[in-house]
């Protein structure tokens, strides 16, 4: 597999895994198993509302889905379609901010808001991942040409500085890592009343977390 796929992939299981325990933590409020972890719904909505706009989803506008469509132009309405889903996702991700928002404000009453509108966001990311895994990867393996793949890599090694570089990718695994720790097991790290801190967390478990896919 090329480098450029193994990112965009692996990127998709990190989101994924973020996803997973955003709607089993929800569940388990819904039923009160749990009570709300308010920074734990803050580092979910930093992550879902930054990694994939400013990290994940330029690189693909800009770098993959041009490839793609200079070899296979029968999926320009694919694409098209799933750019036009990118811009949806800061629609749907500053909603669900305002709801969070709204719900610290009022406790008793703010979370079947803030729930409706995540549930409907995690069922949405999770269809637009599954469109990219299942029509246009497959037609990125089947056309890119070496040279494609060489020019990909390249560009992908070059999102390494100054946008999307060592300190920004460092800043979105530790967020990751933050999930992890507050998430109550067995959905994270963190036992239901108290979360373990991010730094005691061995890196194999953060990495269990990461190979949650749920597409």
């Amino acid at each position: 597999m090329s480098k450029t796929l193994a990112i965009v992939q692996r990127e998709h299981r990190a989101l994924a895994a973020v996803l997973y325990t955003f709607d089993h933590v929800l569940a388990d409020i819904r039923t009160g198993k749990v009570t709300a972890e308010f920074a734990l719904f803050d580092a979910v909505l930093s992550y879902v509302q930054d990694f994939p706009d400013r990290f994940h989803h330029p690189k693909e506008d800009e770098v993959l889905f041009p490839l793609i469509l200079k070899r296979a132009p029968e999926v320009k309405p694919m694409i098209e379609e799933l750019q036009a889903q990118h811009h949806e996702g800061i629609r749907l991700t500053s909603d669900l901010k305002w709801k969070l928002d709204a719900w610290k404000a009022d406790p008793a009453k703010g979370f079947a808001q803030f729930d409706a509108a995540a549930q409907k966001f995690i069922e949405w990311q999770r269809k637009h991942m599954a469109k990219e895994e299942r029509t246009v990867i497959p037609a990125a393996r089947e056309k890119l040409t070496a040279a494609d793949w060489n020019a990909a890599d390249a560009s992908f090694a070059d999102n390494d500085d100054p946008i999307f570089g060592a300190n920004p990718k460092k800043v979105y695994d530790q967020l990751l890592s933050k999930i992890a720790s507050l998430a109550p097991e067995p959905y994270g790290l963190a036992e239901r009343k108290e979360p373990k801190k991010p730094e005691e967390i061995p890196p194999s478990r953060r990495e269990q977390l990461v190979q949650l896919h749920w597409i």
